[in-house]
């Protein structure tokens, strides 16, 4: 795995991951390094408005800080690598995104990486991460406050590429295509790995998995009450898996599955010799009834994701599935492997 080179070198002693998202920070302390912690110590979130807030992390354990810039603040973008040398790649990769991004180019800070690798590398292809500027610098100016050196800044989708990539060691399918679907907030975001490497991202409303969720409580599966069944006739899965007319009736988690079944098809096309293993849901406490609706229409292997599983600690320092979800993004931070990138 790649990190995003927003970073200096540390010999620390432990890892902090912290987001600011407007008036809340949000913070996991762990054992270990970034890229092997050990047990979490410690997690919470508080009001960023609370001077004495930034005097305690004064008095707490020296180690990495790894700052998470939240989904909203900033944007993944995929495009065709400039043919520069590597030195001028990122700034190329400026002018690739001017007409991309919302606002202006000078209100962001951004930084590049290859899309995937190995066989299934795009070619000639690059994400770019540009995260705001204001609020990469709220968050610095937190740490300097804090008197605690940042190391890292990170994006949603790098620390959701790590997580996936250890729930997929943990289930044997390291080498496997795998998806992932996680609450960030108003949003969800679906990422596409394998062996490690981000390959695709894409955002969707989160109102469609309360919707989903809402109907995967109660009853038989609101997708297909008969596993067997033929699916709806309004249903064209090789284009893109259209959704009902507007204004007809759908069953509350159709939509979902519909925009599921449109990015797989998709990544099947492109891929056909890498066919999905497994697709993790983090989305809150309903995962196990959405993940049973889910599984029988896709055709795929669909498992909640369990954070206590992957960092030990996590449940005593961070009780409940509702505020384990709010900080699975910093989960992945500590999961960053800072070997040498780009």
């Amino acid at each position: 795995m790649k990190p995003w080179p927003w970073r200096r070198r540390s010999t620390p002693q432990g890892t902090l991951a912290c987001a600011i998202d407007g008036d809340t920070l949000a913070w996991v302390q762990a054992e270990g390094p970034p890229g092997r912690p050990g047990r979490v110590l410690a997690a919470g979130l508080e009001p960023l408005a609370a001077n004495s807030s930034q005097g305690s992390w004064r008095s707490r354990p020296a180690g990495a800080l790894i700052a998470v810039v939240p989904l909203h603040a900033s944007q993944l973008l995929q495009v065709e690598a400039p043919p520069v040398p590597p030195e001028e790649l990122r700034a190329a990769a400026r002018w690739r995104i001017k007409d991309l991004v919302d606002g202006a180019l000078d209100d962001y800070t951004i930084d590049v990486m290859p899309v995937g690798s190995g066989p299934a590398r795009a070619a000639r292809a690059l994400f770019v991460a540009a995260a705001r500027n204001a609020e990469v610098r709220r968050v610095v100016e937190w740490a300097e406050a804090a008197g605690r050196p940042l190391n890292a800044v990170d994006v949603a989708e790098t620390t959701q590429r790590n997580l996936q990539t250890a729930a997929a060691a943990a289930e044997g399918l390291r080498g496997r295509a795998t998806a992932a679907l996680l609450r960030h907030g108003a949003q969800c975001l679906l990422t596409l790995c394998v062996d490690g490497e981000l390959h695709d991202t894409r955002r969707l409303a989160a109102e469609l998995l309360d919707e989903a969720g809402a109907g995967a409580g109660t009853g038989p599966s609101p997708l297909l009450d008969d596993p067997g069944a033929p699916l709806p006739p309004d249903w064209d899965y090789v284009d893109y898996g259209a959704l009902p007319e507007a204004g007809a009736a759908a069953p509350s988690s159709e939509r979902l599955l519909a925009e599921l079944q449109r990015s797989f098809d998709v990544w099947e096309r492109s891929h056909p010799q890498l066919p999905l293993a497994a697709l993790w849901l983090g989305t809150g406490a309903g995962d196990p009834a959405l993940c049973a609706a889910l599984a029988p229409a896709l055709g795929l292997r669909v498992l909640p994701l369990n954070p206590p599983a992957l960092l030990p600690g996590l449940e005593e320092a961070a009780p409940g599935a509702e505020l384990q979800t709010r900080l699975l993004p910093l989960l992945g931070a500590l999961l960053r492997d800072d070997s040498p990138s780009l």
